[in-house]
């Protein structure tokens, strides 16, 4: 697998340019995730009562893969439902990520001298959109503002860059296991998270590109029941993570399509 994988990014490098305006590319990832979860909880099932409170980080590598497709802005909509707006022809990438193996270990404090241990680990399957703005377009208006001309060189290192930012939906598979040496805190939640994020790319060749980015994925507070020697309906605790991930990815093109709203016309 990992030669076949090979042999398709050389091919993609000496390929030649491509006309076609949809493009069909997959995106190996991977990066460092950290975790900053607040907690807060108790449990009464033990005397005297114990409370849980305080908040912890954690870092891990994590592993990604997006299978998509990119549109120029402007071939979005048919022509004539755009009426007689101009889009720019900026890339648009849609694109279905996972991202896993993600593992964080998160000690919470309590009001005893016990200290409350928790593993999390996250998996998320999101539904993402990522707009690239070549830089171009953003030096051009210092060139004018400052008036430095034309700058071929300039223009030449900076043509293949772009800066991209966008947001995706999705669903994500958590697991918690919490204990002490009293209570345990073990669940599998499955919640909606959502993610934003932006970074830079830069196209090695018309079918490779790199990029390198930040983003930020709410995975929403987390409930889970206490047990411990007397079980009480109220004893429970609030995991409320943020995660903060910085990735780097290389997008390859593996297939492109004529704009198919061309064909209805």
């Amino acid at each position: 697998m990992g030669m076949g994988l090979g042999a398709m990014v050389i091919l993609c490098l000496v390929s030649n340019r491509v006309s076609a305006d949809w493009k069909v590319f997959v995106e190996p990832g991977t990066g460092i995730s950290g975790a900053i979860v607040d907690t807060d909880g108790r449990a009464t099932g033990v005397m005297p009562e114990v409370k849980l409170f305080g908040s912890d980080e954690d870092s891990t590598p994590f592993l990604s893969l997006a299978v998509g497709v990119e549109v120029p802005m402007d071939e979005l909509l048919p022509r004539e439902w755009m009426l007689d707006v101009r889009l720019p022809n900026w890339p648009v990438r849609i694109e279905l990520e996972a991202a896993g193996l993600r593992e964080y270990e998160l000690r919470t404090e309590t009001s005893n001298s016990d200290e409350f241990f928790t593993e999390m680990t996250a998996t998320t399957l999101l539904v993402n959109t990522w707009l690239d703005i070549p830089l171009v377009e953003i030096y051009r208006p210092i060139q004018n503002v400052l008036g430095l001309g034309r700058q071929p060189g300039v223009r030449r290192w900076i043509e293949p860059a772009s800066f991209y930012l966008g947001v995706g939906f999705g669903v994500g598979f958590l697991e918690l296991d919490g204990t002490s040496n009293v209570f345990s805190a073990i669940e599998e939640p499955i919640d909606f998270v959502w993610n934003v994020g932006f970074g830079f790319g830069y196209a090695l060749t018309d079918r490779v590109s790199l990029s390198a980015g930040y983003r930020y994925i709410g995975l929403g507070k987390q409930t889970i029941d206490l047990e411990g020697p007397i079980q009480n309906s109220g004893d429970k605790i609030d995991f409320d993570p943020d995660i903060h991930e910085l990735r780097l990815a290389i997008r390859v093109q593996v297939y492109d399509f004529l704009n198919p709203w061309r064909r209805l016309r």
